[in-house]
């Protein structure tokens, strides 16, 4: 099945309408902006180039099996924003992948959007099971 006709079976419109009212935005532009919300998922190519920040204690402590659910799109924004990092440990990583566009949590992307609008996040099915690594690079 084709994104496109994905975005049109799967998006829960009720839901999503729900979360802008939460956010305080009035039914119109909140049309107008779940609208530019399915436009920006159809259109990112595929594979979509993605990015993570993962804290750990050491390099081999990551999971590369499966990585996580929560990506950027933006990596001089991942890089700018500490609101990103996600596990413990004393050392950064900045992890890029290759992700099919199958593996978008579409509603879930959707939802993270509305409710974070500036962090541009991609959700993944299956905590990222699935992504090509493209790097591992301490930061």
């Amino acid at each position: 099945m084709k994104l496109i006709d994905l975005v049109k079976e799967s998006i829960d419109k009720k839901e999503m309408m729900k979360h802008f009212q939460t956010m305080g935005i009035h039914k119109d532009e909140a049309e107008e902006r779940l609208d530019d919300l399915i436009y920006y998922i159809k259109n990112l190519p595929d594979p979509v180039k993605l990015y993570r920040i993962l804290m750990v204690e050491d390099k081999e402590n990551i999971d590369t099996d499966e990585l996580g659910s929560h990506y950027s799109t933006n990596k001089r924004d991942l890089l700018s924003s500490h609101s990103y990092l996600t596990g413990t440990g004393e050392k950064y990583y900045l992890v890029s992948v290759l992700s099919p566009k199958k593996l978008i949590d579409i509603n879930q992307t959707i939802i993270n959007n509305i409710l974070y609008p500036n962090e541009q996040e991609i959700t993944l099915k299956k905590k990222g099971k699935g992504v090509k690594i493209v790097s591992i690079k301490e930061i």
